[in-house]
């Protein structure tokens, strides 16, 4: 069998494994190493811990498992609206921590999920009918 084949159709669905692996690799990384929770909380300073790291890992872990199973089941509403909301959520997070918390500053580390969070809700919003073919809602 060819890796292609295991590969989900789509652009869509495609951009979700990507990110899904991304987010995999930044979780496992953040479970043996606090240096990559410092590059993106980088004015938190001493709050960064090793348990911290875990944390936001498990998160990342997380996310990785949404996302990479909307990408395998794009015309599933459940699965679809969970992954958007995982985006929303992440947006939350980075925003609050930087304006709000000031844990983060605006720099690559920062940066980065948030280009990723609000570009794939923003594209899963405008794709949503493509996908699903129910109407959005939220309840």
């Amino acid at each position: 069998m060819s890796v292609s084949a295991w590969i989900p159709d789509g652009l869509l669905p495609r951009w979700l494994l990507v990110v899904a692996a991304m987010a995999s690799l930044n979780g496992a990384t953040n479970f043996f190493n606090s240096r990559a929770s410092a590059k993106v909380y980088s004015a938190a300073g001493g709050q960064i811990t090793p348990l911290s790291a875990r944390l936001f890992g498990v998160w990342n872990i997380t996310s990785a498992i949404i996302r990479a199973y909307a990408a395998y089941n794009i015309n599933d509403k459940v699965a679809y609206e969970l992954c958007m909301w995982s985006f929303v959520i992440a947006l939350v997070h980075f925003v609050s921590e930087t304006f709000v918390y000031k844990t983060a500053k605006m720099g690559p580390g920062m940066i980065s999920p948030l280009i990723v969070a609000s570009s794939s809700f923003t594209a899963m919003y405008l794709q949503y009918g493509s996908y699903v073919n129910k109407p959005l809602s939220w309840s």
